[in-house]
């Protein structure tokens, strides 16, 4: 969360067809899901040169060798022409890409370090290439069938809020300012969505975080019981491929805001055990027992954080750390057995916030197996650009929104949802897809390629860039990736099965730490 507060055989033998004469079969796509290689199922079922034989076996009861005969001369004559001429087009190779780094203002290009587990990215496409219609109607192709391979995942949407508030039903249009529905999950090739459990601050002062969270996990299953033909309740990465081999949308839950726990680790585990399978320490507010971003009340964690980071690698829950600060995510990165996330931050040297990582910070991560999932957030993309346009909504606002905090003073929720819709009314201007993408650049050059994934924080906010507004967008992502040069293996690990690696590593650390929920957990908590 972030602005938003206050997605054909013949009887007698055999028959010999072009690919392109049969009819179009969907097999990849399950296959994918059950982590086959996804090039190497392209190079058997699809490529464009290769003759399929298609064998009437009932018929060759009768006469089975010259019919052994037949094939073997067709694969003689076949293995003497040129590989060439076998495939004019060969995939690229695995790409770490090429960054254009945004500095206070400034773009330079450069070259981009070679990553550890990258190689040397192939040349990229031309200009002409990228702007002649065939070309472009090419590249949409492609991105769609690379799109449909994939396991994608978004592991931040906001639109829990109106799901909990108003009862908003993800079959139907969503309410102004929001975008998410499952017509545009579908439209965007989604496979799996983290709804966000975002706890408002308030929630601490006045009482009723743990009830709140409570609240919206109820509407995510709601949501799954009304459309049990779309959408799965998902626990698990095998539980994500097993709704993408079912054709289903995986939902899952992450809370937003370690607030929601009430400083009690048997609260969280009841919250795992209902589904919540991440949790972002903090939200911008320091709690009792870590600091948020820019704020350094504790120096990081305090004795029970660190206890709350070991209670969620037992219970395979994945620990978040966008939104803490700096400290806190070097502390975090210090205690923790099994990879982290950070489910919706971007490259602090791209948009100097404070929201987003530093390239130090960006290095551990790697080291530590985890991976940062791309904030979308216009802000977080250029904040160069978008701070001073946003500071002078805010001022022309000003009046109006004083106006709506007196009116719901004692109603967070409203307030929110009213103040979103006055800014709604005001967007700015959108930032070009390719600042984004530089992001994604940038974490492959510094972490790796594949400690990179997505996170756009849809419905948490108003503003995003061009053609990546909503989560129906997202082959526009791919899209933008295929022109910088990276091959298909790397952008499904963007996509999200990087998420997916790290997801099963903190589920193979919980199983190795304990096999129960709560028979094997500390009690503690924190009175106030």
């Amino acid at each position: 969360m972030t602005a938003r507060r206050v997605r054909d055989s013949h009887a007698g033998g055999i028959r010999l067809r072009q690919v392109r004469d049969l009819p179009r079969i969907r097999v990849a796509e399950p296959v994918v899901g059950m982590n086959s290689d996804p090039q190497q199922c392209s190079r058997s079922c699809t490529a464009s040169n290769t003759t399929l034989f298609v064998v009437n076996l009932y018929a060759m009861k009768r006469g089975l060798s010259p019919f052994i005969s037949c094939l073997v001369a067709l694969a003689i004559n076949a293995a003497a022409i040129p590989a060439g001429a076998q495939n004019n087009n060969p995939k690229p190779k695995t790409t770490q890409g090429t960054s254009r780094k945004q500095t206070q203002g400034t773009t330079t290009q450069a070259k981009a370090k070679p990553s550890p587990r990258a190689v040397a990215s192939p040349p990229r496409r031309s200009s002409a290439e990228k702007t002649t219609p065939k070309g472009n109607e090419s590249l949409q192709q492609r991105a769609l069938a690379i799109q449909r391979r994939a396991i994608v995942v978004d592991t931040h949407n906001d639109i829990t809020t109106p799901m909990t508030n108003d009862d908003f039903d993800l079959g139907g249009d969503p309410p102004v300012p929001y975008r998410t529905n499952i017509e545009r999950m579908k439209k965007g090739g989604l496979n799996a969505i983290f709804f966000s459990l975002y706890i408002k601050p308030w929630y601490v002062k006045n009482g009723g975080a743990a009830r709140r969270t409570l609240d919206m996990i109820d509407s995510v299953y709601r949501a799954v019981e009304r459309h049990p033909n779309e959408l799965m309740l998902a626990n698990s990465a095998a539980d994500i491929r097993r709704a993408k081999f079912q054709f289903k949308i995986a939902c899952l839950m992450g809370i937003e805001g370690g607030h929601a726990i009430e400083n009690s680790l048997p609260t969280l585990r009841e919250f795992y055990r209902l589904g919540v399978r991440y949790m972002t320490l903090t939200w911008n507010n320091t709690n009792d027992w870590a600091d948020a971003r820019g704020d350094n009340t504790h120096n990081g964690l305090t004795d029970f954080g660190r206890e709350v980071v070991r209670e969620m690698n037992r219970l395979g829950m994945l620990v978040d750390i966008s939104h803490v600060s700096d400290k806190t995510m070097s502390d975090v990165l210090d205690v923790s057995k099994a990879p982290v996330i950070a489910s919706h931050s971007s490259a602090r040297a791209l948009s100097n916030v404070q929201r987003n990582i530093p390239d130090d910070l960006l290095k551990r991560i790697a080291k530590n197996g985890g991976v940062v999932q791309v904030n979308f957030y216009s802000l977080f993309v250029d904040q160069k650009t978008v701070a001073p346009q946003a500071d002078a909504r805010g001022e022309k606002l000003r009046a109006q929104q004083e106006a709506l905090s007196t009116k719901y003073a004692n109603d967070p929720e409203r307030l929110a949802e009213e103040s979103d819709k006055l800014e709604a009314q005001y967007p700015l201007p959108p930032l070009p897809i390719s600042k984004l993408i530089d992001h994604i650049d940038h974490i492959v050059e510094v972490a790796g390629i594949d400690h990179v994934g997505l996170g756009p924080d849809f419905d948490g906010a108003n503003d995003f860039p061009q053609g990546a507004r909503d989560v129906s967008m997202l082959p526009n992502i791919t899209v933008e990736l295929l022109k910088r040069g990276y091959s298909e293996q790397d952008i499904q690990k963007i996509l999200g099965g990087n998420f997916l690696r790290v997801f099963s590593q903190a589920e193979m650390v919980a199983r190795k730490m304990s096999r129960t929920i709560s028979g094997g957990g500390s009690t503690r908590r924190i009175n106030r």
